[in-house]
């Protein structure tokens, strides 16, 4: 039987004939009255979770669906045919200022981190620096994996890492506050002050079943610092984010007041969080430190469906074939065979929420980032909402597992 990567590798090719060396940007698409009706669409017909079954049930406006939530901002990207179509803020970026939302306004994205997280480590494959399947302590120097009865027959790989195979513990991490002294990543690993959890250990022999382990992403990180010999924020920027022109994404944590247009985080009465400063800080920076615009993470998306540049088609069919006993690939989670395959993964900091979605066939892709801590609900409607008024056939969320749909990040 022929792996997701496997059949999509004609795909990829083709797709290479068509593109650009650099991401399309979202003027690339003349608007035509066909594109501002569906997007008129997406914006003004969105149903209750409740209702998603039920074409028939009462619509609302995307503003409608953002009171009932209680989420004071959102911004969406959506992606048609390989190009950025829509890329639009909704809201306030805080309940206590004026300032709107806009699609470049950045958010916390939380575990759509550990997507990005791959994407750099596997560019970091491509030049030859790092090897997928190669034990981790060979590249680790300030820290190791300890050596006992787990790693007898088989070592911790990237590989084993990035699809939530490694047998690590630690499925989340505590965010921090304002004012609150933030751990290194030799800290988190260990569990020690200040860090709020404990000791990321092996649980089991590395291969043998998925736990997904944001403590396994996190040794992950400690393998880029350690090889690249800089801080995982500088490698980040200097191989996936200029690249890409993701100007407005940063794994720095605290995020600097001086990279503006943030979005503040709130509660699920939509009551203003993480005060003076208005949001937490995430060091585990792989696992779910990133900040990051719709419009960076439409960029994002793009390149994995269409950019070889970016990816060869060698490396995006590791990153999109399912690895064995899990339902993860390098970093994405997967649904579906053939034209119905999807990489998608969700964030879930205290405060926001965020969805990236992508459908490889299909060459289109959705992205919604919010401020509010019921804005998980309000982004799966707004992704049901594209799927109709773009005419996607992936069937969100009927064709997903309802793990993949119900598990917090």
């Amino acid at each position: 039987m022929k792996k997701n990567g496997d059949i999509l590798r004609p795909l990829f090719c083709a797709l290479a004939a068509l593109s650009f060396s650099a991401p399309l940007q979202a003027d690339s698409l003349t608007p035509s009255a066909g594109l501002d009706v569906r997007i008129a669409k997406f914006e003004q017909s969105v149903r209750s979770l409740k209702d998603r079954k039920n074409p028939d049930a009462q619509k609302w406006s995307i503003e409608d669906r953002m009171k009932a939530y209680n989420v004071p901002g959102a911004s969406v990207a959506i992606i048609q045919n390989g190009k950025i179509v829509h890329t639009k803020g909704y809201g306030l970026q805080s309940q206590n200022a004026s300032a709107s939302v806009d699609g470049q306004t950045v958010f916390s994205a939380g575990s759509v981190s550990k997507v990005v997280n791959a994407a750099l480590i596997l560019r970091l494959v491509q030049d030859g620096i790092l090897n997928l399947d190669q034990d981790v302590n060979s590249y680790l120097k300030s820290w190791k994996v300890p050596e006992g009865e787990y790693t007898k027959s088989q070592k911790v790989t990237l590989r084993l890492l990035l699809s939530h195979t490694s047998g690590f513990s630690q499925h989340g991490f505590p965010d921090f506050k304002p004012g609150e002294k933030l751990p290194t990543t030799i800290q988190t690993l260990n569990g020690t002050g200040p860090a709020k959890h404990r000791a990321v250990k092996l649980m089991f022999e590395p291969g043998q079943q998925m736990d997904y382990s944001g403590g396994g992403i996190t040794v992950s990180q400690l393998v880029v610092e350690d090889v690249m010999g800089q801080p995982y924020p500088e490698v980040a920027k200097e191989y996936l984010f200029e690249p890409l022109g993701m100007t407005r994404s940063t794994f720095v944590n605290p995020l600097p007041e001086a990279h503006g247009n943030i979005a503040k985080s709130h509660n699920k009465k939509g009551k203003a969080r993480a005060l003076p400063r208005g949001y937490e800080s995430m060091p585990e920076m792989a696992a779910s430190g990133l900040w990051t615009s719709a419009a960076d993470m439409a960029l994002f998306v793009q390149a994995i469906l269409t950019d070889e540049t970016f990816l060869s088609p060698e490396l995006r069919n590791e990153m999109l074939s399912r690895t064995p006993r899990s339902w993860h690939g390098l970093g994405p989670r997967l649904n579906g065979v053939g034209e119905k395959l999807a990489f998608h993964h969700g964030g879930a900091n205290d405060n926001y929420k965020s969805w990236i979605e992508g459908h490889p066939v299909q060459g289109n892709g959705f992205v919604v980032l919010t401020n509010g801590e019921a804005g998980r609900e309000l982004g799966y409607e707004l992704r049901i909402a594209a799927e109709e008024a773009f005419g996607w056939s992936i069937n969100f969320p009927a064709d997903f597992a309802t793990p993949n749909f119900d598990t917090p990040e």
